[in-house]
């Protein structure tokens, strides 16, 4: 059984939760976020490595300056995560729920010259199945965030899945 804490936030991504998830990351020798996006919650790792990766090189720029000390990887999320994976790792996994968000369809998807930043490779959906394989092999702890209400184009909250470790 997988237990699960719903975050009282409308926000899509983690900025405005990142407070309420921090308490949750467990001491760990890597903090490693496979889908980083601007990396909102690493300030609450508590870990001696952090790994930010992240296919978009917007994002990448913006985590080197935020979080020069990390390791910044622009891998795929399954390579980020067999990678890294180990009993001392922590993943934060909150991977893509909303593609037309991040296609440029969103409200800050894109800048003033209408280049979207983010990097999406695939659908939402396939990007929970892809997720549904590798997650009952991992070593480390992780916590996968969603909203609670995924079926619907607004959230209404994020759940989040804490490790079953």
């Amino acid at each position: 059984m997988i237990n699960y804490l719903a975050l009282p936030t409308r926000y899509p991504g983690l900025e405005k939760m990142s407070k309420f998830i921090g308490p949750y990351f467990p001491k760990s020798k890597y903090y490693v976020e496979p889908f980083a996006g601007l990396a909102r919650t690493a300030k609450y790792a508590r870990s001696t490595i952090m790994v930010l990766n992240d296919k978009s090189e917007y994002s990448n720029n913006y985590c080197y300056r935020i979080h020069p000390n990390a390791i910044i990887e622009n891998l795929d999320f399954i390579e980020c995560i067999k990678k890294y994976d180990g009993p001392h790792t922590f993943f934060l996994i909150d991977p893509p729920w909303r593609v037309d968000f991040y296609q440029g369809r969103g409200m800050t998807a894109r800048n003033k010259e209408g280049i979207t930043r983010a990097f999406i490779d695939r659908s939402a959906q396939q990007y929970l199945i892809d997720l549904k394989l590798i997650l009952p092999t991992l070593k480390g702890h992780y916590i996968v965030t969603l909203p609670t209400n995924f079926s619907s184009r607004k959230a209404k909250g994020k759940t989040v899945f804490p490790s079953p470790f």
